[in-house]
């Protein structure tokens, strides 16, 4: 029962936070600017330049910050290590370590990715890959992330022979995964934060939280060049 109630509860915080904070807009066209996530940024072209662009409905709108041209519909790849907690087998924590490239088709954005699980760094048992839909907001100073979808994990389970613990089960399971990532921007496209994640299957649940790094396809060059 208490498992359930924990894996309700994660599921609702991390899949509807960024629908909280704000979904991602299109950019909104005034004077000679335009309004990202609420903020004001100068456009790249002029006026009426950006008055053609709004009607051909063009999803990526390019924008500038201190002379360095973005565009605001963009792909990134997140990556990093923590800790996971078995909550099937009742393990202490152990190593998880992971990657994610988020991309976008016109509006929405997905994941594909990659965990790896084990008692510690270099000693892995467990191996998932993992497909899904992504909701995400981000402002220059920060982004917030939040994924579901499906998994697929392969690895090994203890199994006692001549009353030793050995990992030598062999197993293979569809699942649900889960996560959510919080980064505080070091600049508009680089970063560094937490990523909070689940996985479930028949074989086994767990939770944990790694550390993460991330880099987006934001910048696209600079507005005016150096002389």
């Amino acid at each position: 029962m208490k498992q359930r109630f924990t894996i309700s509860f994660f599921l609702i915080v991390i899949f509807t936070a960024p629908i909280f904070v704000s979904a991602q807009t299109d950019t909104t066209e005034t004077s000679d600017e335009v309004i990202i996530n609420g903020k004001r940024y100068k456009a790249v072209e002029e006026k009426k330049t950006v008055i053609k662009k709004k009607k051909s409905k063009s999803l990526d709108s390019i924008f500038v910050i201190d002379n360095k041209k973005f565009q605001y519909y963009n792909n990134w790849l997140s990556f990093g290590g923590g800790v996971q907690q078995n909550l099937t087998y009742k393990r202490g924590l152990e190593f998880a370590g992971g990657v994610d490239l988020n991309f976008h088709i016109k509006r929405n954005y997905f994941q594909a990715g990659a965990l790896i699980t084990g008692k510690r760094f270099a000693h892995y048992n467990n191996y998932q890959l993992h497909f899904g839909y992504v909701r995400r907001y981000e402002d220059t100073d920060f982004h917030f992330a939040a994924a579901m979808g499906i998994s697929y994990s392969t690895g090994f389970q203890v199994e006692p022979v001549d009353s030793v613990k050995t990992y030598n089960r062999y197993y293979n399971q569809p699942g649900l995964y889960i996560q959510g990532e919080v980064i505080k921007k070091i600049t508009y496209d680089v970063g560094m934060g937490a990523c909070l994640f689940a996985d479930w299957n028949k074989e086994q649940s767990m939770m944990g939280l790694r550390f993460t790094l991330y880099f987006s396809g934001a910048y696209t060059g600079k507005r005016y060049k150096d002389r």
